[in-house]
């Protein structure tokens, strides 16, 4: 097709990649955080979904009670990294224009 710079198109792609990478970097930085049972198990996981910190308040500590505090803890890393997602997928939806790309977005 006559008219088509393909390089150009080759080149817009490059620079949205180098965009989109730039941003992941920062996100990895910025932190979410989710809380389960009431906020006595608080999760922070940065954006790129990595937990940084989990805290739980001692009141949940039972020893006849382990089952609950499990499930308290998996509760806050499951909503936190379902945050960390959301984020991220809203931030890169940004640079890309709301276009998911495979692999990247």
């Amino acid at each position: 097709m006559p008219g088509i710079d393909l390089n150009y198109f080759i080149r817009q792609a490059n620079k949205l990649t180098e965009k989109i990478e730039q941003r992941k970097k920062e996100l990895a930085e910025e932190t979410v955080e989710a809380n389960a049972g009431d906020g006595r198990v608080t999760v922070v996981a940065n954006c790129v979904q990595e937990i940084k910190s989990i805290k739980i308040d001692k009141s949940l500590v039972d020893p006849n009670d382990l089952g609950m505090l499990e499930d308290l803890v998996t509760a806050g890393v499951n909503a936190a990294l379902a945050s960390s997602r959301e984020k991220m997928q809203r931030e890169l939806g940004k640079i890309s224009g709301g276009v998911k790309i495979p692999g990247i977005t």
